[in-house]
C-alpha cells in the first residue's frame, strides 16, 4: 500500500485543528492590502482580516502561493511519502493549480494534482472524505476518481451583501454584465465549472435564504447521505440557525459550520452566508462524524 501525503490550500478553510489531526500540509494563498501582504492563515487571523477589511479605504487584492512554496512542500512531502496528493482552489477563480503543476514538474516524486472547481467546503468535504478512503485502504486512482465525481456533483448556493467586492474583484464570471442591473436585490448566486454564476435574482435576504433552503431541502429530503459545509463571513448567528435547522431536520444530513477567511472573503465581502454540499458515501460519513 503506498503510503499517501495530502495537500491543499489555504482557501479549503481548514481548522488547524483538522490540519493538525489530519497530517494535512496547507500551502497558503496571500491577501494584498496597501501597507502589507499577509498569507492567509499564518499572518493573519479571519477576525483581523475582517477588521481591515471594514478600515481599508481601498479593497485589497489576493495572490497565488509562489512555485517555489509547492516545491518546497513536495520535496518534504515525498523524502517519506510514495506519493502527494493535491486538491486544490478552482483553477477558473486562481493561478494556485499552475503553480503547484508547474512545482510537480520541478520535483522527483508523483504528485497528484485535482481541481477542485470550487472553494472552500467544496475542497475540504472531498480532500476529508479522500483521507477516510486512504485510511481504509483505498488507492491513489479510486481517491482522485472519488474526488472528480464529487466535483461534478458539488452544489454550492450563496448570498453575498453586495456585489461591489466580486464585481471590482473580476471573480462574478457570466453575471458581470447584470451587476447594475442587480444593486438593488439579494441575488443567489452559484459556482459552475470553476466559475462564480447568477443563479437566481431574488428582491429581499429572507426570500433568497428561503430559496437557498428550498434548493438543499430537494436534494435532502431524498433521503442519501449529504455533506453539508454551513460558510459564513462574520454571519455565525445565521449560520448557526441554519446548521441547527437542517441537523435537526434531517438525520441523514452530515454538516459542519465554516468561517470564510481572507483571501476568499476580500472577493465576497463580509456578510456571506452559504451552503455547499453533494451526495456522500454514507460508510465513509459515519465513520468522520462517528455516528
Amino acid at each position: 500500500m503506498k503510503k499517501i501525503a495530502f495537500v491543499t490550500d489555504s482557501t479549503a478553510y481548514l481548522t488547524d485543528e483538522q490540519a493538525k489531526r489530519f497530517d494535512i500540509s496547507v500551502v497558503p494563498l496571500s491577501v494584498i492590502f496597501p501597507d502589507a501582504a499577509y498569507r492567509e492563515g499564518v499572518d493573519l487571523s479571519n477576525a483581523a482580516f475582517y477588521e481591515k477589511l471594514h478600515k481599508s479605504s481601498s479593497l485589497p487584492s489576493t495572490s497565488q502561493p509562489p512555485v517555489g512554496e509547492f516545491v518546497s512542500v513536495f520535496e518534504r512531502l515525498l523524502v517519506d511519502h510514495d506519493v502527494v496528493m493535491c486538491l486544490l482552489l478552482s483553477s477558473n477563480l486562481s493561478g494556485t493549480l499552475r503553480s503547484a503543476e508547474t512545482a510537480a514538474s520541478m520535483v522527483k516524486g508523483d504528485v497528484v494534482i485535482v481541481d477542485s472547481k470550487i472553494a472552500s467546503y467544496g475542497i475540504a468535504g472531498p480532500l476529508l472524505d479522500g483521507i477516510e478512503m486512504a485510511r481504509q485502504g483505498a488507492t491513489t486512482e479510486q481517491i482522485q476518481a472519488y474526488w472528480e465525481e464529487r466535483r461534478e456533483q458539488m452544489h454550492a448556493r450563496f448570498l453575498v451583501d453586495t456585489l461591489e467586492y466580486l464585481h471590482k474583484g473580476g471573480r462574478i464570471g457570466g453575471a458581470a454584465a447584470i451587476v447594475g442591473a442587480l444593486l438593488q436585490i439579494k441575488p443567489i448566486l452559484t459556482v459552475i465549472d470553476g466559475k462564480i454564476e447568477l443563479h437566481e435574482k431574488v428582491r429581499t435576504h429572507k426570500r433568497a435564504l428561503d430559496k437557498i433552503l428550498a434548493d438543499f431541502d430537494e436534494h435532502a429530503s431524498q433521503g442519501r447521505p449529504i455533506r453539508l459545509g454551513v460558510i459564513h463571513a462574520e454571519r455565525l448567528d445565521d449560520a448557526e440557525k441554519v446548521y441547527e435547522q437542517l441537523t435537526s431536520k434531517y438525520s441523514n444530513v452530515y454538516a459542519e459550520l465554516c468561517e470564510l477567511g481572507p483571501v476568499v472573503g476580500a472577493h465576497t465581502g463580509p456578510g456571506l452566508l452559504a451552503l455547499v454540499w453533494y451526495e456522500g458515501d454514507e460508510a465513509l460519513l459515519k465513520a468522520q462524524f462517528n455516528r
